[in-house]
C-alpha cells in the first residue's frame, strides 16, 4: 500500500539538529516493524501548501502533529479540513496523530480546543475500551508519549472512543473502519520529548515540564500503537 503522510508541521527549529522531521520519525518507526515492509510512504507538506493532486493518488492518509491548533489562522488549515472531508467521503483510510487527531475530529463534526488545565506532557497511561478487530491485544492499558495542550473535547457523530486518559477523555477514536485517530505520539521517543520539553518551560510551566520529563523513564508502547496504525491501513489493502 502507498500511504501519504500529510505533514502538518515541522520539527521546531530550536531543536538539536540530530532530530528528524515528523515524517521521517514515522517512516523510520514503520520501517522497524515487520508489517511496515508492506507499505510505501510519501510525504506531502500540507503545512507548506503541498496537497495531492487527487485523492486516488494514495491508498491511505496519515496526518501528522503540528505546533498549530485547528482554530489557528494558517492558510493551509481550511484547505486541509476540506481535503480530509473529501478523503472521508471517498472512504479512503484516514489516520491522525496529535494535531492530526484533532483536525480529523474537527473536520468531521467534532471539536478540539485548549485543555483548561494546561498541558499533557510525558508518558501517559491510556485505558483501552471497545477496540476494533484490527487492534489485536489482550491489554486493557498502554503507555504513550504525549506533548499537547489542545485536545478533542467532543467526538464527531458516529465516532467511538477506544482510549481515554486522566488528562484526555478522548485519547483515541475510530469511525467505522475508515478513521483511526490518537492524541499521543507513537513516533516520539524519550530523547526527543526530553529535548522538546526544554522549549516548553515558559508555556507549560516548570512543574508540568519536570513531571513530564520524569515520566519519560517509564517504558512506552509507541511501537505497538504504530503497528495498530499499519494494521488499520492493511485492513484496506487492495485484494486480487
Amino acid at each position: 500500500m502507498h500511504i501519504a503522510i500529510l505533514l502538518a508541521g515541522h520539527t521546531n527549529k530550536a531543536m538539536p539538529q540530530r532530530f528528524h522531521d515528523y515524517n521521517d520519525m514515522f517512516t523510520n518507526l514503520f520501517a522497524s516493524l515487520t508489517l511496515g515492509k508492506n507499505f510505501r510512504f510519501a510525504t506531502l507538506a500540507v503545512v507548506d501548501g503541498v496537497f495531492p493532486a487527487h485523492i486516488d493518488n494514495y491508498d491511505g492518509y496519515l496526518v501528522s502533529g503540528s505546533a498549530y491548533g485547528v482554530y489557528d489562522d494558517a492558510p493551509f488549515i481550511p484547505k486541509l479540513i476540506d481535503f480530509l472531508r473529501q478523503i472521508y467521503a471517498a472512504k479512503r483510510p484516514l489516520a491522525g496523530v496529535c494535531f492530526g487527531h484533532q483536525i480529523i475530529a474537527h473536520a468531521l463534526g467534532g471539536h478540539a480546543g485548549k485543555w483548561d488545565k494546561g498541558w499533557g506532557l510525558g508518558v501517559k497511561e491510556l485505558a483501552l475500551t471497545d477496540l476494533p478487530d484490527w487492534i489485536e491485544t489482550s491489554l486493557n492499558k498502554i503507555n504513550l508519549i504525549h506533548v499537547h495542550q489542545d485536545q478533542v473535547t467532543s467526538l464527531p457523530n458516529g465516532a467511538r472512543r477506544v482510549a481515554s486518559a486522566n488528562h484526555c477523555a478522548n485519547a483515541a477514536f475510530i469511525i467505522g473502519d475508515d478513521v483511526f485517530a490518537i492524541q499521543g505520539h507513537p513516533e516520539f521517543d524519550a530523547d526527543y520529548t526530553d529535548a522538546l520539553s526544554n522549549l516548553l518551560i515558559d508555556r507549560a510551566g516548570a512543574d508540568c515540564v519536570n513531571q513530564g520529563r520524569q515520566s519519560l523513564a517509564t517504558p512506552h508502547d509507541g511501537k505497538l500503537v504504530a503497528n495498530w496504525i499499519l494494521a488499520f491501513f492493511a485492513k484496506h489493502a487492495p485484494t486480487g
